[in-house]
């Protein structure tokens, strides 16, 4: 039995999948590894390093305002040692007006006020409930005189700040801040000093701690000793691998080794007088969640090739089965894509779509949300009449589609037939009803425009009430309350008429326009629509307007509904007609006749030129006889363009198919004939011929814009 080829490659490609997606799986999670722990390791050092920030930030700030205040007011203290019992008051203002300070004082040389024998030293500290209690500890039993507060700015002049230690007084943890006191003259004759707690500093060393368990924190003094830590003491001597570069008011990091343990230590000077403050947090404590999550990680992931195993063989087992419904789908799709060209070859997509009629301007637009769509518009002139409608089936897809294609297939037909839009909806009505099982139903929007007068009749079936735009205003035309077609066969539909003024503009929508929504779901509305229309565009430039409105309106959101818009201008108009017989002598009517239509000089002189070889032709080629026939000349003058329908009974004949002469021959050379209709396209901007009725029609259009 031989093995299908096929087969033997599938398997071949799924073991290389299996093995390639191993190989990926295993880079990941080295690659995981490697950036994650590098990671973890810059986000401990920016924690370290904002609390060790902090803390230098706290500590200057609080020394520098006790500096600030003890400076101030020595020399308040020299310019009351006249009188010593005011002393008390200068302490406890210190204290008073400075949170960060907890007691503030004054020792006094031995025996240098008479008044207070022996050593004299009032001070102000903050009890427990933060009152302000002035003592003099210069009648107790200690000797002031042996604190390193005292003997350091008195031996050496000037101020400094000590290392903590314990007040005898309250066993605060507490900082000094002293400075020498003299006399008018310069002489020293004390000292004053300010304590501050360092308690929250014990707390933020703490804080630094807290991240890890047997991480700590130490503070060094300018001497490389600890001022603080939070092991007690019990500092590793591993730690004191960095000591110098912390003495040296170094920032940094470096890994040290102690007790068998990998730590990493990040340090930096804080205060001003030399401290530097380090944070150390043990290696296997950093990574201690992160080796759990890596083996979580690669537990997954083995699980993860194990899922993928399974998807390779059942791939493999579905393979065919998912060929067939790809090639199902692509079929569907290249069904619904000619379906797509053929509705929209059943819609009229050439504007404009009656060249030789001045009297008006139409143009439309169908943009579905789907391949297909149910919407719908349509217009055709019979009869000096421009029938037009406007549709929306509901839902959407293919039935709708082919709901719209019936529906206009029905309005043409009846349109043709019908006497009334109320008469063509009615007739619309019924044949939908029958055949209406999926229970549709259409609103629709039927005009009929007499070219002539203007007059126009509608019936409206439910759907979006047109707006009509005359003399600079919009309003919504009024409609008669109708039934959408399709869902009562005998309903009567009711029809309604008013009269079109000239330069007048009649603009269908379907609800897509209105109902048009953003990412936020917020409707395009009829206010906005409204604000968009201008009385002064042509339809076009109103429906092109429109349509950038809602796509920018839309930012990018799906399309829900079809969109759909129709506009009809009935332009404002001069119509004037003569009539000549087929001889050259009658051409001489030409000039008075433009003439009359009161353009400006330079047009008038280019129609009449054109105007007159076109006739010249038809007088000169279409009858046998002079005199034979008649030419009449039909002339449409409105505020854009001015018209010419020149129309003859005589021999069929279309002078544009005539080629073009070549201006680059001799004269001599060049055929006889043909310059005329030349000359016409040249001067004029439209020239359309056809064969009606056995007619030749000759239509010439000048732009007057």
């Amino acid at each position: 039995m031989k093995r299908d080829p096929k087969k033997k490659k599938g398997r071949f490609y799924s073991v290389a999948i299996i093995i390639t997606a191993a190989v990926i799986l295993e880079a990941i999670s080295g690659l995981q590894y490697i950036f994650s722990r590098k990671a973890i390791v810059d986000d401990v050092r920016e924690i370290a390093q904002v609390r060790l920030t902090n803390a230098n930030l706290l500590l200057s700030e609080a020394m520098h305002a006790v500096e600030v205040a003890v400076d101030n007011v020595t020399g308040f203290v020299t310019a009351n040692l006249d009188h010593p019992d005011n002393m008390h008051s200068i302490t406890s203002g210190i204290v008073r007006i400075n949170n960060s300070i907890v007691e503030c004082g004054i020792l006094f040389k031995k025996d240098y006020f008479r008044s207070k024998p022996g050593a004299y030293h009032p001070t102000t500290y903050r009890d427990d409930e933060g009152s302000l209690i002035n003592i003099d500890y210069g009648k107790e039993d200690f000797n002031f005189y042996e604190r390193e507060w005292y003997r350091g700015v008195i031996d050496t002049g000037g101020a400094r700040w000590t290392d903590p230690y314990i007040s005898h007084t309250n066993n605060r943890f507490i900082c000094t801040y002293s400075r020498v006191v003299t006399d008018k003259d310069g002489r020293t004759i004390g000292v004053i000093f300010a304590d501050i707690t360092l308690d929250w500093l014990r707390g933020i060393l703490e804080e630094g701690s807290s991240s890890y368990d047997n991480s700590f924190s130490v503070i060094l003094n300018a001497k490389g000793r600890p001022v603080i830590d939070t092991r007690d003491g019990d500092i590793p001597e591993g730690f004191y691998d960095i000591r110098k570069r912390m003495v040296s008011q170094e920032s940094g990091d470096q890994v040290i080794e102690y007790r068998d343990t990998l730590s990493y230590a990040f340090f930096a000077p804080i205060g001003s007088h030399g401290w530097s403050m380090a944070i150390v947090c043990p290696e296997n404590e950093m990574f201690k969640k992160f080796h759990m999550l890596s083996l979580a990680l690669f537990i997954m992931m083995l699980l993860g090739l194990v899922v993928l195993i399974l998807i390779v063989v059942l791939s493999a087992r579905n393979d065919r089965r998912f060929r067939a419904i790809e090639g199902e789908t692509q079929r569907m799709e290249d069904e619904l894509l000619v379906a797509h060209g053929i509705q929209m070859g059943m819609l009229s997509k050439t504007f404009p779509p009656f060249p030789d009629r001045a009297e008006i301007d139409l143009f439309a637009s169908l943009k579905p949300a789907k391949e297909v769509g149910g919407d719908l518009y349509d217009y055709f002139i019979h009869e000096n009449t421009l029938w037009f409608c406007i549709a929306d089936v509901s839902g959407k897809g293919v039935p709708a589609a082919l709901m719209m294609a019936l529906a206009r297939s029905q309005f043409r037909t009846e349109a043709r037939h019908g006497v009334s839009p109320s008469a063509v909806m009615s007739a619309l009505n019924m044949a939908m009803s029958e055949v209406n099982e999926a229970n549709f139903f259409v609103t629709m929007f039927i005009g009929a425009l007499d070219l002539s007068s203007g007059a126009l009749r509608y019936c409206n079936a439910g759907h979006n009430p047109p707006v009509i735009i005359s003399g600079g205003k919009k309003s919504f035309l009024p409609v008669e309350p109708n039934l959408p077609f399709g869902l009562l066969f005998d309903f009567h539909y009711k029809c309604a008429e008013m009269t079109l003024e000239e330069g007048s503009t009649i603009f269908l929508y379907t609800d897509g326009l209105t109902e048009a929504e953003n990412v936020s779901k917020e409707l395009f509305g009829e206010d906005k629509m409204l604000s968009v229309l201008s009385a002064y565009a042509s339809p076009e430039e109103n429906i092109m307007a429109l349509s950038e409105a809602v796509a920018v309106h839309s930012e990018g959101a799906v399309q829900s509904d079809d969109l759909t818009m129709l506009a009809v201008r009935f332009n404002k108009c001069v119509r004037k007609s003569l009539t000549i017989s087929n001889k050259t002598e009658e051409l001489a009517a030409i000039p008075e006749f433009v003439e009359s239509l009161g353009m400006e000089d330079d047009i008038t002189q280019k129609v009449c030129l054109a105007l007159d070889e076109a006739v010249t032709n038809v007088v000169l080629y279409a009858y046998d006889e002079p005199g034979a026939g008649e030419v009449v000349i039909d002339a449409l003058l409105t505020d854009e363009k001015v018209s010419f329908l020149i129309s003859d009974s005589g021999k069929p004949f279309n002078p544009l198919s005539a080629a073009e002469p070549n201006l680059d021959l001799p004269g001599s050379e060049r055929p006889i004939g043909g310059l005329g209709i030349f000359l016409v396209k040249k001067l004029m901007d439209y020239v359309y011929y056809r064969r009606d009725r056995k007619k030749n029609l000759l239509r010439i259009t000048k732009n007057l814009g």
